[in-house]
C-alpha cells in the first residue's frame, strides 16, 4: 500500500481504446470503409492536495513499521516462551533424576529400619518417620513427574502445536 500511496502523487496516463464495424447498409459491412475505430488518451495530474498524498505516504509508512514491530514482537514472545518451556523441562528433568535417587535412598533406609526393628535396635517410631520420609520423596517423584508431563504439554503448544483441523469440511445449507 505504500507504493499505491507514493504511485497516486505522480501523474496517471490512462489508454483505451476500440475497433469496430459501422456501415449505413449490411452490404457495405464488408469494405474497408466500414472499420470504425478510436483511441482515447487521458492524463490525471494531482494539481495541489495540500500536502495530503505525501501524509497517505508517510501514513502508510508508518502503518507497515507498525505491522513489522508486531510482528517482531509476536516472534520474540514466541521465542520467550519456547525457552522458558525448554528451561522449565530441563529442570524437571534434573529434579526427578535428584528425586528418584533420594526416593531410592528413602527406601534403602526403610528397609535398613524394619531390618532394625525386627532386630529390637530401634522403637517402631523410628520405623514409621522413615516410612513417612519414603511416602513423601515417592510423592515428590510423581508430583515431579506430572510437572514434567506439563512442561511438554507446554514446549509443544509454544512451538505451535495444538492446532487440530476438522475432520469434515461443513457443507452449505441446500
Amino acid at each position: 500500500r505504500v507504493a499505491q500511496a507514493d504511485a497516486a502523487r505522480y501523474p496517471g496516463f490512462q489508454l483505451s481504446g476500440s475497433l469496430g464495424l459501422r456501415a449505413l447498409t449490411l452490404g457495405t459491412l464488408s469494405g474497408g470503409a466500414s472499420v470504425a475505430n478510436a483511441l482515447l488518451a487521458s492524463v490525471s495530474v494531482p494539481l495541489f492536495d495540500g500536502g495530503a498524498a505525501r501524509a497517505q505516504v508517510r501514513v502508510q509508512q508508518a502503518t507497515l513499521e507498525q505491522a513489522r514491530l508486531n510482528y517482531e514482537a509476536t516472534v520474540l514472545v514466541a521465542l520467550k516462551d519456547v525457552e522458558d518451556a525448554l528451561v522449565s523441562l530441563q529442570g524437571n528433568r534434573e529434579r526427578l533424576a535428584r528425586l528418584q535417587a533420594a526416593a531410592g535412598a528413602a527406601g534403602n533406609a526403610d528397609l535398613l529400619a524394619r531390618q532394625r526393628y525386627a532386630s529390637g535396635l530401634i522403637d517402631f517410631r523410628a520405623v514409621l518417620e522413615t516410612q513417612r520420609t519414603l511416602l513423601l520423596t515417592q510423592d515428590s517423584v510423581e508430583s515431579t513427574r506430572a510437572s514434567l508431563s506439563a512442561d511438554h504439554v507446554r514446549l509443544y503448544k509454544a512451538l505451535g502445536g495444538g492446532w487440530t483441523r476438522a475432520l469434515e469440511s461443513p457443507q452449505p445449507p441446500a
